[in-house]
């Protein structure tokens, strides 16, 4: 989607399955679909927010934001989050935060969950880009697949962000 000025002074809507930046998140059990619903681009570097959608296991590797702080709303489903030395478990209504500078993580333990994560300033969206796949209308999910790690390290790094430890499992 891309918006004139006018309509991004304005305002703009998007529907559940429209965002400035649509990718799969193929990197665990199921792939889930990551949708940015505002971005750098939109906010003059502010805010980036994306609805997340993901399966039981889902979980990005432990890391490290050295720009950003990452909040997350739990719209449905159940997710325990691994903020620094904490475990907080959280549900439908709950927000967690994971300030910059602090180690974090999350894992979806129910079998589906929806949430929005946000990251100020901007910039995250261009680290989705990189490494996950676009949606394209009409065209299956990728199946999930494992990343290089050390490739995926390197890119991240590229983003400000430093992976330090592996996705949290539910074993």
């Amino acid at each position: 989607m891309t918006q004139t000025q006018e309509q991004l002074e304005a305002g703009y809507r998007l529907d559940r399955d429209s965002g400035v930046i649509d990718v799969w998140w193929p990197y665990q059990p199921h792939t889930g679909r990551y949708t940015g619903k505002i971005a750098a681009e939109q906010t003059d570097g502010r805010l980036f927010q994306l609805l997340c959608r993901d399966r039981r296991g889902g979980a990005p590797p432990l890391h490290i934001h050295r720009r950003e702080d990452e909040t997350f709303y739990v719209i449905a489903g159940e997710i325990t989050f691994f903020v620094g030395d904490r475990r907080i478990e959280a549900t439908a209504g709950d927000f967690v935060f994971a300030p910059k500078g602090v180690s974090h993580a999350f894992l979806v333990t129910s079998d589906h969950a929806e949430y929005l994560t946000s990251f100020s300033p901007a910039g995250a969206e261009r680290f989705f880009a990189a490494v996950a796949p676009s949606v394209v209308p009409g065209e299956p999910a990728p199946s999930p697949s494992e990343p290089d790690p050390q490739a995926f390290a390197e890119i991240a790094a590229r983003y400000g962000i430093d992976i330090v430890g592996p996705p949290p499992t539910l074993d």
